[in-house]
């Protein structure tokens, strides 16, 4: 790999001093003369210089954090690519969690000692930990997904979500039904709020609840159990994933379940039958939160934002007479 030249390098090839190139590069005074030269080798050596040292030069900072707890989530890598459609001059420093809150502890730390210009933050319930070190933050903080008061937030609107599935299910008259969901404590927006309207609806029906994790794997094997001596009607699971887990569970155990999830990504296309899902349009949500921190960062509101994305319930295969 050709070796990247360094302003050392651009000085002595224009025959200036390192400092002359350092003026140039931050749009100070350089003769005519000198500039059509260091013009020439920056062309040539395509060179670029360091972002973040440029800014600490200058005090100005167009570095954001931001702190996800997984990349193997359809929803997550849509809000970042929402992130970057709308950017136009900051650098994001991308910290996976792994959901592990430990983690996110030292994330924040880490990033705050970056000196980021705002942060912001993917994440299930903030303890109390959580919730002291961001309010530490002495920059903006932008939160995804959870309604904490304290903090500039976008959410998705979950109780309408589960509010609507609830009433599409009733529709469905069901005689028994799996819910596949997390618990409350691990993510309150998905394991309580996007659940309530649905529990409401349901009341009166013959309905079981099963917590399991978000990937495929242990939603199938959590939903075999149950389902190997049971027999459901409609299964609703708290994201596609889940419902896709035990949809392959009702397969195997031959049965001839309706099934409705929640979330947009391919998945739910890609299966057979297509699942019917409440969707969410994750990537404009990412442009959304973004655009939330730069209005934060330039005029500090005296209130704290919340802005509230809704979605929409998409009927396909799987809950229609496909067997």
């Amino acid at each position: 790999m050709e070796k990247k030249i360094t302003i050392a390098d651009i000085a002595r090839m224009a025959n200036v001093a390192k400092s002359t190139v350092s003026r140039y590069l931050n749009g100070g005074s350089v003769s005519e003369k000198t500039r059509r030269k260091i013009d020439t080798i920056v062309s040539d050596y395509n060179y670029q210089p360091n972002a973040l040292a440029q800014n600490l030069k200058l005090k100005i900072n167009h570095t954001v954090g931001v702190i996800v707890p997984r990349l193997d989530s359809t929803a997550q890598v849509e809000m970042l690519r929402g992130l970057d459609a709308v950017n136009d001059e900051d650098t994001f420093l991308i910290v996976n969690t792994y959901q592990s809150v430990a983690r996110e502890l030292a994330a924040i730390e880490k990033l705050r000692n970056q000196h980021v210009s705002g942060l912001i933050i993917l994440t299930a319930n903030i303890t109390d930990d959580i919730r002291d070190a961001l309010k530490a933050f002495d920059v903006p903080v932008v939160i995804q997904g959870q309604d904490e008061s304290d903090f500039h937030r976008v959410l998705m609107n979950d109780r309408q979500a589960g509010e609507i599935v609830g009433q599409y299910a009733m529709s469905l008259t069901p005689k028994k039904v799996l819910l596949l969901t997390i618990p409350e404590q691990q993510d309150w927006s998905i394991g309580h709020e996007r659940f309530t309207g649905i529990y409401h609806a349901l009341a009166d029906y013959d309905v079981t609840t099963i917590h399991t994790k978000f990937n495929i794997d242990e939603a199938r094997n959590d939903a075999l159990r149950v389902m190997s001596e049971n027999t459901f009607d409609l299964v609703i699971g708290a994201t596609d994933r889940m419902t896709i887990g035990a949809l392959q569970a009702g397969i195997a155990t031959h049965q001839s379940a309706k099934y409705i999830g929640f979330g947009k990504s391919d998945l739910s296309t890609t299966v057979t039958p297509h699942l019917t899902s409440f969707e969410y349009d994750f990537y404009e949500t990412g442009k959304l939160m973004y655009n939330l921190l730069k209005n934060v960062r330039e005029n500090n509101p005296s209130e704290k934002q919340r802005l509230v994305f809704d979605g929409q319930l998409v009927e396909r295969e799987s809950t229609q007479n496909f067997y």
